[in-house]
């Protein structure tokens, strides 16, 4: 018997934004929000965007600053990642109790995941860039291709997207994203002109964050954002691997288990089966359960306590032995 799929928006807040608002903010239009140049060739709306190309990126554009990291040499580094989990992975499997090499098996497998993900949407056969998510007035003097960002900007896109396959979000998801933080920026500038670059960063990392009740880190959010990310997580059964300030105080319900882990990307570039364009299609289904979780942290009973008994007991035969066979001598000396 297949199971309901919950709601996805009975896991927005009760203080949080109403359904409607979020469904609203995503019906918005490109039009209402974008404007193009005569010569359709560059934005001039929104203003946080302006003189920015339309045509994805490349390092060899006029608007390419020699400063800004390559996103090319990143993407190049996939390969050598590849082979370093596996080569890890083999030598895991000889010696596994060794931990610097689980740690350095632990950390290409990471990479490897973050690479296939940020190709997803930033590779070359996508028509996005990291640099055009503003304009460059706005960018840090290096751009922002540096793996955790490029992955936190390619976690939530990937998010957008799938409300825009279920004809939720009507803009393109990286048009979405990238209105959503012009609209932020226009918060941190005190007049027109003035550059976001000390902020971006913090903006793209904290945007769909709860902040809690830290001001400072309370200004970055954006609440309809988060809401509209949490109801694709809905879809995906992905909410249990978000969590707030409130949620972490809270006991784990007891069907935690049935969380989705964030939809992996195969090494060839396409989305595995189950993710995105299957993920309509899958939500019917019930999960196969993982197998239960060991907590490293807690006391185990000792795998040893057997054999360190059969030890003690070839122990004390041996003493046994030893003072038999010394008895046996002294008899022998006497007669």
């Amino acid at each position: 018997m297949s199971t309901r799929q919950a709601p996805p928006d009975s896991h927005l807040a009760q203080d949080g934004p109403s359904t409607e608002s979020v469904l609203e903010m995503l019906r918005t239009p490109w039009n209402e929000v974008y404007a193009l140049s005569q010569d359709g060739n560059s934005y001039i709306r929104p203003q946080c965007l302006r003189d920015t190309p339309v045509a994805k990126l490349t390092e060899n554009s006029p608007y390419w600053r020699s400063t800004w990291h390559s996103l090319d040499e990143y993407l190049a580094q996939e390969e050598e990642e590849e082979r370093l989990k596996k080569e890890t992975g083999e030598r895991l499997k000889l010696d596994p109790t060794n931990k610097s090499v689980a740690a350095a098996h632990k950390l290409h497998q990471d990479n490897v995941s973050k690479h296939r993900r940020i190709r997803d949407i930033f590779g070359p056969n996508t028509r996005y860039h990291p640099n055009q998510l503003v304009a460059k007035h706005h960018l840090p003097d290096d751009g922002l291709c540096q793996k955790e960002i490029m992955y936190r900007l390619a976690c939530k896109i990937s998010d957008l997207r799938v409300l825009h396959e279920k004809n939720e979000l009507a803009m393109d998801p990286f048009d979405f994203m990238r209105w959503r933080i012009s609209k932020k920026i226009l918060s941190f500038i005190p007049f027109p002109g003035s550059s976001a670059r000390d902020n971006i960063r913090t903006i793209v990392y904290k945007i769909c964050e709860d902040c809690g009740s830290n001001p400072n880190m309370k200004q970055y959010e954006d609440v309809l954002l988060r809401s509209a990310i949490l109801r694709s997580a809905g879809y995906q059964n992905r909410i249990a691997s978000f969590t707030t300030k409130v949620d972490k105080a809270k006991p784990k319900a007891s069907n935690s288990g049935n969380a989705h882990p964030r939809p992996r990307v195969a090494s060839g570039g396409r989305p595995r089966v189950g993710s995105f364009s299957n993920v309509a299609s899958n939500t019917s289904s019930r999960p196969t359960l993982p197998p239960p979780r060991v907590d490293k942290h807690r006391p185990q009973p000792s795998a040893y306590m057997g054999i360190n008994a059969w030890r003690e007991q070839r122990r004390r035969e041996a003493e046994k032995n030893k003072e038999s066979n010394q008895d046996s001598k002294e008899k022998k000396a006497e007669k």
